[in-house]
């Protein structure tokens, strides 16, 4: 094992949240930048699903919130004790609590409609997904109310709430409809090892034949919903908006 992949091995396994004490300095990591790049695009390809054309959604890790935070501070120049905090603060948002998993739900850009219609279900909270892994049922809360925004990227964080059967999948959709999506083996075994890293210190990246044996997810292929109902028409949804400041005589 590389002394970069027990670094990053190192940065996985801890329970704790991330702070300054466990930041590379600027010049080393540019020098080990690379390499770190290319750790962390093997460790994403195994927590990335694929849920349709529109939708994606990639589980993070401490060490993928700790790339975060150093990829953000490289671009300030002289990064101050505050402008560090804030980055470890939100960044920290990421990094799973213990029997948690977090996640970054991504709609893909593009004006066609059925972007703009998963953009608008999430904004108007009409949107659901949920984790069968290992038994257990783990639903996604998310980190942020929308309050009507519309945006392209969301946080959320899975806790376990039920038991359920042996089938690995993840089920999703909105207030009409509900699909599930299967998950492949390296990624099942990549989320197990995630809700407890610290008795996976040798566990990182997961063995070549393992990856090559991890197929592409393909489209829905159930739905979970009344028998008959019809094909997804994306139809409009209400936005519910964050009510604004009040004005008025006593309000300057």
């Amino acid at each position: 094992m590389t002394r970069l992949l027990r670094l990053a091995q190192k940065i996985y396994a801890a329970t704790t949240k991330l702070s300054a004490s466990d930041l590379m300095g600027a010049e080393d990591y540019e020098i080990e930048r690379a390499q770190l790049l290319r750790l962390a695009t093997q460790h994403r390809s195994q927590r990335r699903l694929r849920l349709n054309p529109s939708l994606s959604l990639v589980f993070e890790t401490r060490f993928t919130a700790w790339l975060q935070i150093q990829e953000e501070l490289r671009w300030l120049t002289r990064p101050t004790h505050e402008d560090i905090e804030e980055v470890l603060t939100r960044c920290n948002l990421a990094v799973p609590a213990t029997d948690q998993l977090t996640a970054t739900l991504f709609v893909d850009g593009g004006d066609n409609p059925a972007s703009l219609y998963w953009v608008e279900c999430i904004a108007a909270n009409a949107f659901s997904v949920a984790l069968r892994l290992s038994g257990r049922v783990l639903r996604a809360r998310s980190q942020e109310s929308s309050g009507g925004v519309l945006a392209t990227v969301h946080a959320f964080t899975f806790q376990p709430t039920d038991r359920c059967g042996a089938n690995t999948e993840v089920i999703w959709g909105d207030t009409t409809l509900q699909h599930t999506t299967p998950v492949p083996a390296v990624t099942r075994h990549a989320l197990a090892r995630d809700l407890n890293p610290a008795s996976n210190r040798c566990w990182f990246i997961a063995p070549a034949a393992a990856r090559e044996a991890a197929t592409e997810v393909t489209h829905t292929t159930t739905r979970i919903g009344a028998p008959g109902l019809a094909v997804h028409k994306y139809p409009s949804l209400r936005l519910v908006m964050a009510p604004g400041p009040e004005t008025g005589a006593e309000n300057p």
